[in-house]
């Protein structure tokens, strides 16, 4: 299921059970504007505001699969419609940090691994939460940045990856190109997309992890980085750097997993898909994966978190965890 950005204390199930196939061709789905909702409170924190990069932290050429010249947009509204998601706001977890050291040492995230793989590895009483990018978009970072004809290539070919008879759950953020990367997931399933339903949360934004954005603003100021967000959090998060503007990571990662994530899974579909964007995933990356992937280490590489990649949450039978670092269908150069 994907999850989305933002939520409320409203709801205890906050995934929605999706529509099986339709028999009928459909049209295929869009984006749509949306307004920003509003978040809720995180402690003592302001409410994060969404931030992403001003421009992809990586180029490459779009997939080489044809474009599917079907597409026919439908008419935009001025708002996309949603489940508000259930955003708790966030308390010190002592004890799930200490609880998470382990997981994330089970995990032993060595490299990335393909979303599908993930999927078709789940095992009985397994639930799942895929955390990723949206596609390939367009200029621009605003709310209402779309995704591009690649991006809607992108997302529906993962869908492709994905598709079985299973109900998924789907969420993102309060911007055109998250809605739009979920529902044409679920169109990639072969969903029934005409009366697609979602969770809205604002979790999921980069701006989550920054304990003083006057200062975050100043290193993004200094820094040398044609992209400057990407080398920044990436310093602070992979080399330990820069720590004045932010939150401590493992804390602020678990506190994003189990009170930002987990709570707006659903209750009675295991897949969960959440959209969200590149700044806010690359320090979860970063911290699941305990530092074991150079390729995220964004200031040497210059190789950040590409569309469609992420992190999946895997909650065991028992309650325990594992993390992958995932690919959703292939790497930028």
């Amino acid at each position: 299921m994907l999850f989305s950005a933002c939520g409320s204390d409203s709801s205890n199930d906050s995934g929605v059970a999706v529509n099986p196939p339709a028999d009928d061709p459909q049209t295929p789905p869009i984006e749509t504007p949306v307004n920003p909702a509003s978040s809720a409170t995180v402690g003592d924190d302001p409410n994060p505001q969404p931030i992403e990069s001003s421009a992809s932290l990586e180029i490459s050429s779009a997939s080489e699969m044809p474009l599917d010249t079907s597409f026919v947009p439908e008419g935009d509204t001025s708002s996309i419609s949603g489940i508000t998601g259930n955003d708790m706001p966030f308390e010190i977890l002592t004890e799930e940090i200490e609880k998470d050291r382990q997981y994330v040492a089970a995990s032993a995230i060595t490299d990335y691994e393909t979303v599908q793989s993930v999927y078709e590895s789940l095992e009985e009483g397994d639930k799942v939460a895929f955390v990723i990018r949206h596609g390939r978009r367009e200029s621009g970072v605003g709310v209402e940045s779309k995704l591009t004809e690649a991006g809607i290539e992108q997302s529906q070919r993962l869908g492709g990856f994905l598709a079985s008879s299973e109900a998924f759950s789907y969420g993102h953020t309060d911007f055109v190109r998250t809605r739009s990367t979920a529902i044409n997931i679920a169109y990639g399933r072969g969903e029934d997309t005409t009366s697609f339903q979602s969770v809205i949360t604002n979790r999921l934004v980069a701006s989550t992890y920054i304990k003083d954005m006057e200062l975050f603003e100043q290193y993004k100021k200094d820094s040398t980085a044609s992209i400057n967000e990407g080398e920044v959090y990436s310093q602070w998060a992979f080399d330990g750097l820069l720590t004045s503007a932010f939150y401590d990571l493992e804390a602020r990662a678990v506190q994003t997993i189990v009170q930002g994530i987990i709570p707006n899974m659903s209750e009675t579909n295991r897949v969960n898909i959440f959209i969200s964007h590149d700044m806010f995933l690359m320090p979860l990356m970063i911290y699941v994966s305990d530092r074991k992937i150079d390729r995220l280490r964004y200031h040497v590489s210059k190789k950040g978190v590409y569309y469609l990649d992420g992190v999946a949450v895997v909650i065991k039978a028992n309650g325990e965890r594992r993390y992958h670092v995932v690919n959703g269908i292939e790497f930028g150069t």
